[in-house]
């Protein structure tokens, strides 16, 4: 046992979360591990709540000595969503009220040191665990989520659509204001998001931009296979599935026109019965779907798309490719807020037409896209998980220490 154990040896952080995190097949789900790991790394012991998740996730979380707890939302009948209904008109909850997560929330925070609540889902919740006295509550928002929904409604065609996203929007923005002004520290995910949350009244902030994984730093630039083309992510996420879809349809042929030895594979969780159907009548497309190893996929690629026109934040897709010495196609809004740099980490195109004239300029000129892939890595070369959760790592410290402090005068 370590001696940052053995000084606060049984300090709970009880952290809520949409899903568990174990394996990390999606972008949010593997910022909230890295954030637990983190956690662990401070001493604390990680109880973790959870909406969604199976009992092999559980058995992964307990082998690493953590809590794993899972609680579905209950079937929506008619009386339930009558008052969720009422919810969502006087107190501004964007999701439905799940009493059992609630009570669990405020049933563990007495006990805890740190009380860390998960992406606006379960940020309507920090009421719950504000309420005990001790711990230490944390907000720890993925996303800007409001102003991305009122992109999302400033862009959509159907006017029924975007008043829907705007009442959505206006939701979430009372549970961001709510949760960063109720805890006593928000976790930041950019310095766009944190003047953002400070805007809205955020009591302190952390910043913990989205990070890589070390071994991504040590794949071989070259590794790549003539012609492969990756696009992963979790297509849940409507940005990713959506962008994909088009790039599909108005770019793809376009490629295998100039290129008819390119090859598309397509990785990651989530629903892709649309993206199937897009992809059926197209020329070298593989929908693989969730794999077991991505960092394989990432390495056996020559060059990496984001087509996403809509959402915010950073991705974390992008900066594994960068990681990996990958040049990257992308829309503006794919590779926002990373610091990418077109024409020297790959190429920044906002039609799908030119999107597929970048990706083949860059499949016949492998060279070019060696050194931009090089270029890229160093470029990111800083940002591995451990180097910038540290910040939030000695706040957790600070935390289990003044617990500890609290537990001795008893």
């Amino acid at each position: 046992m370590s001696g940052a154990r053995a000084a606060v040896v049984g300090a709970r952080a009880v952290v809520a979360c949409p899903s568990l995190p174990l394996p990390p097949v999606s972008g949010g789900r593997k910022r909230t591990l890295r954030l637990v790991e983190a956690l662990d790394r401070a001493g604390a012991v990680p109880h973790v709540l959870a909406l969604a998740g199976e009992p092999e996730q559980i058995a992964a979380m307990r082998e690493r000595g953590w809590k794993a707890e899972v609680h579905p939302h209950p079937p929506a009948g008619s009386a339930r969503k009558l008052i969720q209904r009422a919810r969502q008109d006087v107190v501004g909850e964007p999701e439905p009220h799940h009493r059992v997560m609630a009570s669990r929330i405020a049933a563990l925070a007495p006990g805890a040191a740190i009380v860390q609540l998960e992406e606006a889902w379960l940020e309507q919740y920090v009421p719950d665990a504000a309420a005990a006295s001790g711990p230490l509550v944390i907000a720890s928002p993925h996303n800007a989520d409001a102003e991305m929904l009122r992109g999302f409604a400033a862009s959509a065609t159907d006017p029924r659509e975007a008043l829907r996203l705007r009442v959505r929007a206006r939701r979430l923005e009372q549970t961001e204001r709510r949760a960063v002004r109720g805890a006593h520290l928000t976790v930041t995910v950019s310095d766009h998001d944190d003047a953002y949350f400070r805007g809205l009244g955020a009591r302190d902030t952390v910043l913990v931009p989205n990070g890589v994984d070390d071994e991504l730093f040590d794949l071989d630039p070259r590794s790549g296979e003539p012609g492969r083309v990756l696009f992963f992510g979790a297509y849940h996420w409507a940005p990713n599935r959506d962008g994909l879809i088009r790039f599909l349809r108005e770019g793809w042929g376009r490629v295998t026109e100039q290129h008819p030895a390119a090859q598309l594979r397509i990785v990651g969780s989530g629903p892709l019965d649309a993206v199937r159907e897009a992809a059926g009548p197209l020329r070298n497309v593989e929908v693989a779907g969730l794999v077991d190893d991505i960092v394989a996929e990432i390495a056996a690629a020559a060059v990496v798309i984001v087509p996403v026109w809509t959402g915010g934040g950073t991705r974390i897709k992008v900066l594994e490719a960068m990681a990996a010495a990958r040049p990257i196609v992308g829309t503006a809004v794919g590779v926002e807020r990373i610091g990418f740099v077109d024409g020297s980490h790959g190429a920044v195109r906002e039609e799908p037409a030119a999107l597929a004239d970048a990706t083949v300029d860059l499949l016949r000129k492998p060279e070019r896209g060696l050194m931009q892939g090089i270029a890229a890595r160093e470029a990111v070369r800083g940002h591995s998980w451990r180097t910038l959760a540290a910040p939030l790592e000695d706040r957790y410290r600070e935390a289990l220490r003044a617990r500890g402090r609290r537990e001795a005068i008893r």
